[in-house]
């Protein structure tokens, strides 16, 4: 399908960033998620846009005041009106003593995210992940707890939010954290009545039973190797390029099973240096198995070992989702019929949904 100018505009925006010519809004500066970065809300779409990484400096576009309202421009020539998402009203309460934002984050238009457990276990972590950073300036807590995650959920249901993202660090190599999700995805149903949807993320564990105990409570899961060029996976995330691609494989159908085809996505991030045939190669297999292939561009955080790297360019995103959306509406797998929740759902890091 062709992109419309918004989507355009969107993929140019997650490309270059832009600079804040209005007060700093970013957000907090590494952890899971849309780090160090500004939601944009403009055309119908929602965006996350970079903001803080090096490569903005660079930036044509601009956020700037003007007349009383938000407006972005381009080389200083106004292209259009947007609305800045703004913090909750949750995030000025707080839950156990401790500060709701530190807990769970605004993501996209209706979407809550928490990290559960602020770490990897991994000797070798991936290269562009930040999980570790926002532990380290304080701006979140190491490990949520569930109650409190449940607090902060129905607070964010209260104000209209209807989904959350719980995603956790690789705290052990055998249940991948996974009983502190299922603990707080319970948390979060239990304290909104089961009306807000649970997505989760996790790398496959050793016994897959742990998927089904997930799937328990969450109604949509995320299974992300991120790269499907063995070579590159190797150098990015060696603790993931372990694992192999079989037991990938076996984890995903485990999902599909447990909670539908559909119900589970696998995120494929380029830019890590991959050839873009891998990205596609990636999206054939996932597709295959009933799995949402969430294509989205590298984002760089700064403090991480990729902080230095630049998004790929925007032609370049282009021509992979146009190919990759038309791997996924062959393969039967829409943007309507997959996950309840999650990052396909809120579409804010990525135009892949916004193809199809």
């Amino acid at each position: 399908m062709e992109p419309s100018g918004a989507v355009r505009l969107k993929v140019e925006l997650q490309s270059h960033g832009v600079r804040l010519g209005i007060e700093d809004t970013a957000g907090r500066l590494g952890g899971a998620g849309p780090a160090e970065g500004i939601t944009l809300f403009f055309g119908g779409l929602v965006a996350t846009v970079p903001a803080r990484a090096a490569f903005v400096a660079a930036s044509p576009f601009t956020l700037e005041a003007r007349g009383g309202a938000t407006v972005l421009a381009r080389e200083g020539s106004e292209l259009c009106r947007v609305e800045v998402a703004a913090p909750p009203a949750y995030y000025s309460r707080e839950a156990g003593g401790v500060a709701m934002d530190k807990i769970a984050l605004r993501h996209g238009r209706d979407c809550i995210g928490s990290t559960v457990a602020q770490g990897c276990a991994r000797a070798e972590p991936c290269l562009f992940c930040g999980i570790s950073l926002s532990r380290k300036v304080g701006s979140t807590v190491a490990r949520k707890s569930p109650g409190d995650l449940g607090e902060v959920a129905a607070a964010a249901y209260d104000e209209g939010f209807s989904q959350a993202v719980l995603t956790t660090g690789t705290t052990d190599l055998k249940e991948c954290g996974i009983p502190l999700l299922v603990s707080c995805s319970e948390a979060v149903k239990r304290s909104t009545g089961g009306g807000m949807e649970v997505h989760v993320q996790f790398e496959p564990p050793e016994d897959f039973a742990l998927i089904d105990r997930a799937a328990s409570f969450a109604d949509s899961a995320a299974i992300n190797l991120e790269c499907f060029d063995e070579d590159t996976l190797a150098r990015v995330a060696p603790g993931k390029a372990s694992l192999g691609l079989d037991r990938y494989r076996m984890a995903w159908g485990c999902a599909v099973e447990a909670m539908g085809e559909g119900q589970v996505a696998c995120f494929i991030i380029v830019g890590l240096g991959e050839p873009a045939e891998s990205v596609l190669e990636g999206c054939r297999l996932l597709t295959s198995l009933g799995v949402f292939p969430y294509v989205l561009p590298l984002r760089p955080i700064p403090g991480t070992p990729m902080g230095a790297c630049a998004p790929p360019s925007e032609s370049h995103m282009l021509s992979i989702y146009e190919a990759a959306a038309g791997i996924i509406e062959s393969s039967g797998l829409s943007r309507t019929g997959a996950l309840a929740a999650g990052c396909v759902r809120c579409g804010a890091c990525s135009a892949i949904t916004d193809i199809l």
